[in-house]
């Protein structure tokens, strides 16, 4: 059997897809590995570029879900986002882009329904 936590990640990152794109997101990457970690979700509406965190929870015991998005886990995730743009510098496709990280809280139901979506734009500088 597998760890629950792994499967509401799933779950969760494939509801803030779904809600990316009913905003008119096109979702260039998901699960960004780099050996800083992994960035959930890069997508890009327009000429802003989004680096996605997304967190998941069932319940309020360990406070808000955004709330884990610590200061280091900023800083990681701006660690990644360096990364994921070295990689792709030199593509013209992102040569006028705005970057911004953004983080998506989901509450889930015990189905793996989203009770909550809350999408965070521009969530730290």
């Amino acid at each position: 059997m597998g760890d629950p936590r792994r499967g509401r990640g799933r779950r969760g990152e494939q509801l803030a897809r779904d809600h990316l794109a009913r905003r008119g997101y096109d979702i260039i990457q998901t699960n960004f590995h780099s050996r800083y970690g992994e960035i959930d979700i890069i997508a890009r509406k327009g000429d802003i570029v989004a680096f996605v965190e997304v967190k998941a929870r069932r319940d309020r015991s360990f406070g808000e879900p955004f709330e884990s998005v610590s200061p280091r886990k900023q800083s990681q995730i701006r660690r990644m986002a360096r990364a994921w743009l070295m990689v792709n510098a030199h593509d013209p496709a992102y040569g006028d882009c705005c970057f911004r990280f953004d983080v998506i809280s989901i509450m889930l139901d015990k189905a793996g329904g989203a009770i909550e979506l809350d999408h965070m734009e521009d969530a730290f500088r």
